[in-house]
């Protein structure tokens, strides 16, 4: 993509990729081939590029802030039926800047406590704000 962060141009394959980042620009260099059929691209143009790497099937995702470290490893709060949060250990598979990836803790439609972790202890009351907010946002980000 060019110009707007978000505005798409095309889609394509990677030819070449630079092993070495560009101290004077802080840029790294990547070469592809794409249809260019707006003639909106040209040759040596700065672009921003998104890498799709893979894409996992059922993957457990939350929001990143959602993840904690503590003494006892990563944990992240779960909201019970009966409105109380308790900490919960998770296994992280992997983070992806906003997003992390469970392996296992945590179940597919657990809520989880995205804001004021640092004020809660297991057991405690917690009142729920915007629910499905964060799941609507992330699956919106395919």
């Amino acid at each position: 993509s060019s110009g707007a962060a978000d505005t798409t141009f095309s889609s394509g394959g990677l030819t070449f990729v630079d092993n070495a980042v560009d101290t004077t620009t802080g840029t790294v260099l990547l070469k592809g081939e794409f249809a260019n059929r707006d003639n909106a691209l040209w040759p040596g143009e700065f672009v921003n590029v998104r890498l799709r790497l893979y894409i996992e099937e059922k993957a457990l995702v939350v929001p990143s802030q959602a993840v904690m470290s503590g003494q006892q490893g990563t944990y992240v709060f779960v909201i019970d039926q009966d409105g109380t949060a308790h900490s919960q250990p998770v296994s992280v598979a992997r983070t992806a800047g906003p997003y992390t990836v469970i392996a296992q803790g945590v179940r597919a439609g657990d809520e989880v406590v995205t804001d004021g972790q640092l004020r809660l202890i297991s057991g405690a009351p917690v009142e729920v704000k915007g629910v499905g907010d964060a799941a609507n946002e992330m699956a919106g980000d395919k």
